[in-house]
């Protein structure tokens, strides 16, 4: 089920940490805090005490979705995967004509995106209210980061995917999970009936103009 919540998390496909914590640009004064450290902060909202909890929330009020969701995901795997194989046996085949490749990779192709489409939809159900849940904690990243940096005397974070090798204790994620656990204890996984995603975030730039 867990990977299945993945999978209906990654179908959302939603940037909701704010801006100005996923730039990870938060500094104190330099002359107090000087040091830099490593910070995941999606690491940090998916380990953080309240995302566990609505997870486990999500998974008991939405497991009719998620099982319907398994299933067409399955048999989908199953009605794709001889026509998977049958390309692979004309390409290794050096009779088979450009032609009849090129129309069994285009029918795949189209029955792949008729397959991606339907499972969409079938988690949207499911994708919604994870997109809240991140959402909610989402919006007291940049507040955790801060803390999680003076604390620390961190003046510079920056991004996993920037770092080449990093040492023991210059990791902040741990810090941040624990500011969010003490700042948001639990979230809602009910998004009210007129919310949409990113909705807070456009919100807040507005306010900010």
């Amino acid at each position: 089920m867990t990977s299945l919540l993945k999978m209906a998390a990654s179908v959302a496909a939603l940037a909701l940490i704010p801006a100005a914590a996923n730039a990870q640009a938060a500094a104190a004064p330099a002359a107090v805090n000087t040091g830099v450290a490593v910070v995941d902060l999606e690491g940090a909202v998916g380990g953080s005490a309240a995302y566990a909890s609505a997870m486990k929330q999500i998974e008991t009020t939405y497991k009719a979705q998620l099982t319907a969701l398994q299933t067409r995901q399955t048999a989908i795997q199953a009605e794709l995967a001889p026509l998977r194989t049958e390309i692979e046996n004309l390409q290794k085949n050096p009779a088979t004509p450009k032609a009849t490749l090129d129309a069994k990779i285009a029918g795949f192709q189209q029955k792949g995106q008729a397959a991606q489409a339907e499972l969409q939809r079938l988690a949207a159900p499911v994708a919604r209210p994870q997109a809240y849940v991140k959402e909610q904690i989402g919006a007291k990243v940049e507040q955790a980061l801060k803390a999680a940096m003076t604390a620390k005397k961190v003046g510079l974070v920056i991004g996993p995917e920037a770092v080449v090798a990093v040492q023991g204790g210059s990791d902040l994620t741990a810090d941040v999970i624990a500011q969010l656990n003490a700042l948001v204890p639990s979230v809602s996984i009910t998004p009210p009936a007129n919310w949409q995603p990113g909705q807070a975030q456009q919100a807040a730039a507005a306010a900010g103009r």
